[in-house]
């Protein structure tokens, strides 16, 4: 593959053109009126067609012959005639005669009549997709004919993921755009009305955007969009807490992010992720985490050397979203509570009136062993497991045990430290063969585990230029399932 081709996505071919198509007004002949005509005007009524039916009074369904009752569509009591095509701008058929369904989709096609033979994939032009419809809102599945059922199945579950109230919310944010456009009116700036349009949704995120859902009044409505206005004209994006003032309890929870799987996180850190109005993130947490985050995200920044002040800004954008009655999610990579500062912040938060809910997640000094196949404790090997961090307070160095022939080491955040490591367990008499395991992204896509041994313990991280985040892990229990 060149480098001008990998820049485009590749086509891939056989798809349907997917697109809304506007059909209110237009005419609609359905020949037949069987259950599948009931589900066909279904369709097109809620696309405001004008829908005329065309079968015999003995072969309506009760669904059918209400529709026709009420004025819904109308009704030509007889079988088909070829002159029923004249003037119409679609056709559906939902006959059991098989050749009649034929014929009339050849008759189409010959007036080049966009048509639809029930059954009979290759002689449609059209296919009618599974949807979930909640106001302005429509979300269609299509199998391009070849799975219908699993169509379906797949269409509930997509309306199934969807916020409560989702079609109300699109509402609220049509109206937004009607009013960005009062107040900016020159088509010369429509790219600035829709980059802050598009801005505001991406900083709100749907549970944001679903808050618009609690202006019940028009004049609460109008109070929301004058705030918004303001920040408009000056090319700001507000909160949606800047603009609504949250009922809630503030409410803060400290949840464990685990080693970095998306799958290696507990069911209830994923439903609090999902369900919180703002999330302060470590730097190191995985996109794929990330990414079920449904309100406001801010992610920590890097400040090289500085990492008080960078623990500084989390706190502080806690505490912001507390006082303004927020769910606040602090999320930790690893479990909060080992090496994660976690107790700190418990503490911080209690001094200022807040007590955390405390979510563990798996720290890698457990998952990180268990994805190099190294059994911390063995029975005759290992019947002790030391972990520490390569880094301290104000960068310190750990204070490392005397060598102990049945404990093994686990060292978190040590790879920027080998070198020193090293001389540390040779001073606390660490023989130079004992074997040593670098886990590069343990749990991660891009994980590497490379073994050495006390000697080479700098080396190897220097050869194979192995990067944060890594583990080390010292002791005999490395080789019991490694034959290196």
């Amino acid at each position: 593959m060149t480098e001008e081709t990998a820049k485009y996505t590749p086509i891939q071919g056989g798809a349907s053109l997917v697109v809304a198509y506007q059909i209110a007004n237009k005419r609609v002949l359905i020949v037949g009126g069987g259950n599948v005509a009931a589900q066909r005007i279904v369709s097109l009524k809620m696309a405001d067609a004008a829908v005329t039916i065309v079968s015999p009074e003995a072969g309506l369904h009760d669904e059918v012959k209400y529709r026709i009752e009420h004025k819904e569509v109308d009704w030509k009591n007889r079988t088909f005639k070829d002159e029923d095509l004249d003037s119409v701008d679609m056709v559906l058929t939902a006959l059991d005669d098989h050749e009649e369904s034929l014929r009339i989709g050849h008759l189409c096609r010959e007036k080049r009549i966009p048509v639809n033979v029930a059954d009979v994939p290759p002689m449609c032009d059209f296919y009618f997709m599974s949807q979930h419809r909640d106001g302005p809102l429509q979300i269609a599945v299509s199998t391009n004919g070849q799975g219908p059922k699993m169509a379906n199945m797949i269409r509930v579950a997509a309306a199934k993921a969807l916020p409560e109230g989702m079609g109300n919310t699109i509402e609220k944010m049509g109206k937004l755009r009607g009013k960005v456009r009062e107040w900016e009116p020159e088509m010369k700036n429509s790219g600035k009305r829709m980059t802050w349009v598009t801005k505001v949704c991406e900083k709100w995120g749907l549970k944001g955007m679903g808050r618009l859902n609690e202006l019940k009044t028009s004049q609460e409505e109008e109070e929301a969009f004058k705030k918004l206005r303001e920040y408009f004209m000056i090319g700001a994006i507000p909160s949606i807490d800047s603009v609504l003032v949250s009922k809630k309890q503030p409410r803060i929870t400290l949840i464990g992010g685990g080693p970095g799987d998306p799958e290696l996180i507990t069911v209830k850190a994923k439903r609090l992720l999902q369900e919180a109005d703002l999330v302060i993130s470590d730097r190191l947490i995985p996109s794929q985490i990330l990414d079920l985050v449904q309100g406001e995200l801010r992610i920590a920044r890097k400040f090289t050397g500085k990492s008080d002040e960078a623990q500084d800004e989390l706190m502080n954008w806690c505490l912001d979203g507390l006082k303004q009655g927020l769910h606040v999610v602090r999320l930790k990579i690893g479990d909060p509570l080992l090496f994660g500062r976690g107790g700190e912040e418990i503490l911080w938060f209690r001094q200022r009136g807040f007590e955390p809910e405390l979510i563990a997640g798996i720290s890698s000094a457990f998952s990180a062993p268990m994805a190099a196949m190294i059994p911390v404790t063995y029975r005759g090997v290992s019947d002790q497991v030391i972990i520490t961090t390569g880094r301290g307070t104000k960068g310190s160095m750990p204070d490392l045990p005397l060598y102990g022939a049945t404990q093994t080491l686990v060292v978190l955040m040590a790879v920027g430290r080998a070198a020193e490591l090293r001389s540390m367990l040779i001073d606390r008499n660490y023989p130079l063969d004992v074997s040593i395991c670098w886990i590069e992204n343990s749990n991660c896509p891009e994980e590497r585990i490379v073994f050495g041994t006390v000697d080479t313990l700098a080396s190897t991280v220097e050869k194979n230029d192995i990067k944060a985040p890594a583990v080390l892990v010292v002791g005999h229990s490395n080789t019991v399932l490694n034959s290196n």
